[in-house]
């Protein structure tokens, strides 16, 4: 799952001209099912995040080196259990710690338009991402179920990083190609036990937990501000995992599972500047003999300034449609519409509502479709 939050502000000025730069964000939000799921009720979600991100060229001379250590606090009582879904309908919930998050050491080479990046990496912040969809609340839009599903307790995304390094090569201001290693487990453990990595600090590999891959190639178009064109990101993905899946139909495991996925992002309509409509669409599929999810895509609409004399704020709604494999009988499809706006309120402090229709949640046919109501406050310093 993609963590798409406001991006962090610099909790002090402190080392800011020497570039160094100290964060702090917290983000609240209460959700409500109001009817259908497993039951209704309130939970709450917190997470704060903090850390410091260096330049290391301009704080210490190591030109081309860049540093980040960060730390997360997750709490709350959460909501997706009153849900009963697969998708995830917060991207904020998950097994509430203090943990050693995102930290690694990123170097720049040929006149940087390549770079490695190596450490505790997430995943999920740089391959298959939606810039227009991240303002959604519920995880799907982020971190995709046909990745997160298929794979060994979801991969290196949101909430636990993994030891891993990225390659990343920038050829023109339009083209891109990465590549990104990492760890098979970042749990460090089989039996999905949120305990055994609960701090973060549990760094293991080998020990049969393989190992997850991912590889990109993107286009970006009329990305400057000077360009009368229209903004436009395309993507074309691949990942795999090298270790051993069950074979859905009985017959022998399998050596390593993969899948594929593309997007597209496009503004079509500019009032001006950022004003305007962009719709995105991203779909991904994997072999349904060894995949829980063999096909699932999302499409959505994003609308920054709908509302006059708001023209900063953003309006978004998406549909996010999950297939499970047909080699897992009595399941079937979860299916979810959100709709949400982001009120700017300042640089520093952000109010969102949302609302999400969840049909068949956990896609068994037990649950009556849910109807979901959330507040999520951002704040920056």
């Amino acid at each position: 799952m993609t963590l798409s939050l406001a991006t962090a502000g610099e909790f002090t000025t402190f080392k800011s001209d020497q570039g160094i730069d100290l964060f702090f964000d917290y983000t609240a939000e209460v959700m409500s099912n109001v009817s259908g799921g497993d039951h209704t009720g309130t939970g709450y979600n917190g997470l704060a995040s903090f850390g410091i991100e260096a330049d290391l060229g301009q704080a210490l001379g190591w030109q081309g080196l860049t540093l980040r250590l960060s730390g997360m606090d997750l709490h709350g009582s959460g909501i997706g259990s009153r849900v009963g879904d697969m998708l995830g309908v917060s991207n904020i919930e998950g097994y509430g710690s203090v943990r050693l998050y995102e930290s690694w050491v990123e170097k720049s080479f040929a006149g940087e338009s390549l770079s490695l990046r190596v450490g505790l990496l997430l995943a999920d912040e740089e391959f298959s991402t939606l810039d227009t969809a991240g303002l959604f609340l519920n995880s799907t839009f982020g971190w995709p179920e046909f990745i997160s599903m298929n794979t060994v307790n979801t991969g290196p995304a949101f909430y636990i990083p993994a030891l891993g390094l990225r390659l990343l090569w920038e050829p023109s201001e339009a083209w891109y190609g990465q590549v990104g290693v990492f760890d098979g487990d970042t749990f460090d453990s089989p039996e999905s036990d949120d305990t055994v990595n609960r701090h973060g600090l549990h760094l293991e590999l080998g020990n049969s937990q393989g190992t997850f891959g991912m590889v990109e190639v993107g286009y970006r178009h009329n990305q400057a501000e000077d360009v009368d064109g229209l903004p436009g990101t395309y993507k074309l993905g691949g990942w795999w995992h090298s270790g051993e899946f069950d074979d859905f139909r009985g017959g022998a495991s399998h050596d390593g599972i993969q899948g594929v996925y593309a997007s597209g992002e496009q503004m079509v309509y500019r009032e001006y500047g950022d004003q305007g409509l962009s719709p995105f669409v991203r779909a991904g599929f994997a072999p349904e003999d060894r995949s829980a999810i063999d096909y699932s895509f999302q499409v959505g609409l994003n609308y920054v300034g709908l509302i006059p004399g708001r023209d900063i704020d953003t309006t978004i709604l998406g549909l996010s449609h999950a297939h499970i494999s047909d080699d897992l009988p009595g399941r079937t499809t979860e299916t979810v519409v959100e709709a949400a706006y982001e009120f700017v309120m300042s640089d520093n402090f952000i109010i969102q509502p949302s609302m999400q229709w969840v049909s068949d949640p956990g896609a068994t046919g037990e649950l009556d479709d849910a109807l979901l109501l959330g507040l999520r406050v951002n704040l920056s310093f």
